[in-house]
């Protein structure tokens, strides 16, 4: 198969060479030797890469330590199952689906990935490839921001800084979704249309005073907020 690999961290995305790796061995994966439980072979249809994975320790080495290289960026993946480990339950051959990759294994930026099925989930057929491959990460990182680390609850109010971006945009829609009322601070006139059907954006500066309170959370994606 085709995939993208990377060998020289200092390098950068200069270092990303386009090869040919071995598919994952489907007969394998389904045998009782060397199964390794939980996995789903995915034909990637769609993939995502975040530039700063090049810096991450994970990228080189596997959680013993050790290189790993050369390997495979890329952790977002929506495609279709073209096999299962022994013992894998809850999805199928030939199911749609979209999810996240582990950190320390090769990634997506290949034709098939192998990933654990508790890592995956179903991807609605009106749902297009490309999309599901796109929200996996920056919905994680909205969702976890908002209710598990914010406990965001309907009637509250979230004022979202960065709204504009990947994660913003997925904070202030999922906000909206269960019932609390979201801002969007210095968002620019085309981009707060594209807003509107999810949040109240206004023109508020960046510098504006939010009071914080029981019934509000301030969401940004700057890492100095605190």
């Amino acid at each position: 198969m085709k995939a993208i690999v990377v060998t020289d961290e200092a390098a950068g995305t200069a270092g990303m060479k386009l090869v040919e790796r071995p598919e994952p061995d489907a007969a394998k994966l389904a045998s009782l030797s060397g199964v390794s439980y939980g996995d789903v072979v995915v034909q990637v249809h769609a993939s995502g890469f975040t530039w700063d994975e090049l810096t991450w320790p994970s990228t080189w080495t596997d959680r013993l330590g050790r290189d790993r290289t050369p390997s495979i960026p890329g952790h977002e993946v929506a495609g279709v199952v073209t096999a299962l480990s022994y013992g894998t339950t809850g999805l199928s051959v030939g199911q749609r689906v979209f999810g996240l990759t582990d950190w320390t294994r090769d990634g997506t930026l290949a034709e098939y990935v192998v990933v654990e099925a508790r890592n995956l989930a179903p991807l609605p057929s009106d749902v297009d490839f490309t999309v599901g491959a796109g929200v996996a990460m920056t919905g994680l990182t909205a969702w976890q921001g908002l209710f598990e680390h914010g406990h965001l609850r309907a009637g509250q109010s979230v004022l979202v800084h960065g709204a504009a971006g990947a994660v913003g945009s997925m904070a202030a829609q999922l906000a909206r979704q269960v019932g609390a009322t979201s801002s969007a601070p210095d968002v620019l006139p085309t981009v707060r249309r594209r807003l509107t059907s999810a949040c109240r954006s206004s023109s508020i500066l960046r510098t504006t005073y939010w009071k914080t309170s029981a019934a509000s959370i301030w969401f940004s994606m700057s890492s100095a907020a605190t």
